[in-house]
């Protein structure tokens, strides 16, 4: 997605990890609705109870691929990652109440590259347009603003577990955590996190390895659903759930190549600033 408007090092790295080969065309992401019109179809999924989630933005054509088979659009976004949490629980409080909410998240954002950052944000606004335009709902456009991706780190069972060994081994789940959702609960599959080594090859590395600032690739697909605010206006929404995460180049580098923005840089330091001087003050009202 807009991968050729990056700085030419993390251009260049974003290369090495597509491989020598030119994508397909049903690779490309459109760049107009016409062009999103014979690339993409909407997929009604009758089967999933909740009707304000059960449209899907399908490929129309994807080489090699049975017939009888739906496909949906899956993208590839490039950014610096910021807040992040991957584990596998995600924010799990590890109450039972709050299972519902846990989720594995991660927000990137444009490093100071405005040029590649737009043309993402209009990427993923063309595909909300092109489904509300097919669901004849308005659209909410997605902001110029950091992007935000999550995905549920539980899923509801239909019919509860009966057995009461472990479902996690310990290795999985060292503290037993999870013990106490498993009857009415499945946990997701870890979020597949790599790294991009010197031979273009990608090494499974753990999440711990992560550092805000560095220059990664996402997985995402995209999740539509039609809102009803408080004044009963009805909105198509586009929520980005995260499938993996390559790291391209660690936040080291990233630094030290001078590949992000000055004026981040200085965003960054007041942020902190702005945080320590919150750390201090809430530290002398406690000692009062």
């Amino acid at each position: 997605m807009a991968y050729e408007l990056w700085p030419k090092q993390m251009t260049n790295e974003i290369r090495r990890l597509q491989g020598p080969d030119d994508l397909e065309s049903w690779e490309l992401f459109p760049s107009n609705l016409q062009e999103m019109v014979d690339w993409a179809d909407v997929y009604e999924d009758r089967e999933k109870k909740d009707k304000s989630r059960n449209r899907i933005l399908i490929y129309k054509k994807v080489e090699d691929a049975e017939s009888s088979t739906i496909y949906p659009v899956a993208i590839r976004m490039h950014g610096i990652l910021e807040e992040f949490r991957v584990e596998r629980f995600g924010n799990w409080t590890g109450k039972l109440q709050d299972a519902r909410r846990a989720v594995q998240n991660i927000t990137v954002s444009s490093g100071g590259h405005q040029e590649p950052w737009d043309a993402t944000i209009t990427s993923l606004n063309l595909a909300c347009e092109y489904v509300s335009r097919r669901v004849r709902v308005p659209m909410q456009q997605m902001k110029n603003k950091n992007i935000y991706l999550q995905r549920n780190a539980f899923h509801k069972r239909d019919v509860p577990r009966k057995s009461n060994e472990p479902v996690l081994s310990i290795d999985d789940d060292p503290e037993g955590k999870f013990l106490c959702l498993q009857e009415s609960w499945d946990v997701v599959e870890p979020l597949r996190v790599a790294e991009l080594c010197a031979n273009s090859k990608k090494n499974p590395i753990d999440s711990i390895l992560l550092t805000a600032g560095d220059f990664v690739e996402v997985g995402a697909e995209l999740d539509f659903v039609i809102n009803r605010n408080r004044s009963a206006q009805t909105t198509l929404k586009c929520f980005l759930t995260c499938t993996y995460m390559v790291r391209l180049m660690p936040a080291v580098h990233v630094q030290n190549s001078q590949l992000v923005s000055i004026e981040k840089i200085l965003n960054d330091a007041q942020v902190l600033t702005k945080s320590l001087c919150r750390t201090k003050r809430g530290q002398r009202a406690s000692i009062h």
